[in-house]
């Protein structure tokens, strides 16, 4: 009997069904937290990249940024790289390690020998690595699917998609599904790729409801990662790769302020308003940041009774959208091309009561988790900090599809 056989045979009377069902949101949370408690995280990824002090909460990272930053010969702007989910690690990217005269000057910087692994720091642990930089990270393979699906347009644009040339398309049966419903055909259109610009999507309030807004005007103008011209008509396409995805990603930092937290309770309107969304109580929010570390909030997760279900369903549906189409790759069900519209958007965010889990699935972190689902999506909405500091910065909506 392998390992993993052992521990699901140990584990598995735990769970509703006798077994731990990857497509139950509570199952997958359980068995996050079981594996959090022996090292190893489902969820670590070096995705964020700060450019300033001002971005790192933690002020032993902090000092690594700006020891890094007064490198003399330094070319990055954004030269560690940090995941939310390992506080206590830190990359620093390969190109430095390359640099031979780099290494004896950190090492002075930091008063610590460096080998080829990297190194601690007051509790600290350096490596050498590019996080999602350079195509090797989570959020590398939807640019690099972003890429190769504007160049596979750009080849049907040109060539069209025929038996004599169809091995050449890595994507075909997304770009037939395409023209049947937007009617390109080669010659007739233009492409444009835009998922470069990352526009912004910030929380907004709206007699005291909480909802996403969109920087570029509409949802699609801002969602879009394609843009496809045909007949002056631009058609919106939001490209994504992999299982687990994020619909919106806005900063909270002035909803949920650091000085609000540590007295102990949320106290201006729109903070208030996010947390009665959900049910969440205030208190204990605050507790779970000002208490991390001394104690484990698991007894008091559960289903929430106080929440407003139509504000839930409000909130999601406006980060959800509308007036576009998704292209979704790298999935078991294969790839996918439908079209996002009210309807849609509607029956997708039709949720069903919230999940609350004070300190994440096991507890113990630095983070409130709140789980719901509907007809279309499990949803699980965090409020964490995403540069590994201790007080929430962001609230994320990822989704996985039914």
């Amino acid at each position: 009997m392998n390992p993993i056989e052992q521990f699901l045979r140990k584990v598995s009377y735990k769970f509703p069904k006798g077994y731990p069902d990857i497509n139950d949101p509570k199952d997958w949370l359980m068995l996050e937290g079981m594996l959090k408690g022996m090292g190893i995280n489902l969820n670590e990824a070096f995705t964020d990249f700060p450019k300033s002090e001002e971005e790192i909460d933690n002020s032993i990272i902090k000092n690594i940024f700006k020891a890094v930053k007064q490198y003399p010969h330094l070319k990055l702007e954004d030269p560690i790289a940090l995941a939310p989910e390992s506080p206590k690690t830190v990359k620093i990217s390969r190109s430095l390690q390359r640099d031979s005269r780099f290494i004896p000057f950190i090492s002075q910087q930091l008063g610590v020998k460096f080998n080829d692994s990297g190194a601690k720091y007051e509790g600290i642990t350096i490596k050498f690595g590019e996080g999602s930089r350079g195509g090797r990270g989570v959020a590398s393979k939807g640019l690099k699917f972003e890429n190769e699906l504007v160049a596979e347009l750009e080849l049907y644009n040109k060539e069209g998609l025929t038996e004599d040339n169809k091995n050449n398309y890595q994507y075909s049966r997304l770009i037939i599904e395409m023209s049947k419903e937007i009617g390109i055909k080669p010659g007739n259109f233009k492409v444009e790729l835009e998922g470069g610009k990352n526009q912004s999507r910030p929380l907004k309030f709206e007699e005291g409801n909480p909802i996403v807004s969109f920087s570029a005007g509409t949802a699609a103008e801002t969602l879009t990662d394609i843009t496809i011209t045909k007949d002056n008509k631009p058609y919106y396409l939001s490209a994504k790769y992999g299982s687990t995805l994020t619909f919106f990603n806005s900063g909270i930092t002035k909803i949920f302020p650091k000085s609000e937290i540590e007295a102990g309770e949320i106290k201006n309107s729109d903070g208030i308003s996010l947390l009665k969304t959900f049910g969440i109580d205030n208190k204990l929010f605050c507790r779970v940041f000002n208490e991390y570390g001394e104690t484990n909030f698991s007894s008091e997760s559960g289903a929430s009774s106080l929440y407003d279900v139509n504000k839930i369903k409000s909130l999601i549906q406006s980060g959800i959208g509308e007036g576009y189409y998704m292209v979704h790759a790298g999935t078991k069900k294969g790839d996918q091309f439908y079209k996002v519209d009210s309807a849609y958007s509607q029956t997708a965010s039709d949720v069903s009561a919230p999940i609350v889990y004070y300190g994440g699935s096991g507890g113990d972190g630095k983070r409130v988790d709140i789980i719901v689902e509907s007809p279309t999506y499990f949803f699980k909405i965090n409020n964490r900090n995403k540069a590994g500091g201790l007080y929430p910065t962001h609230i994320m909506c990822d989704y996985r599809k039914k």
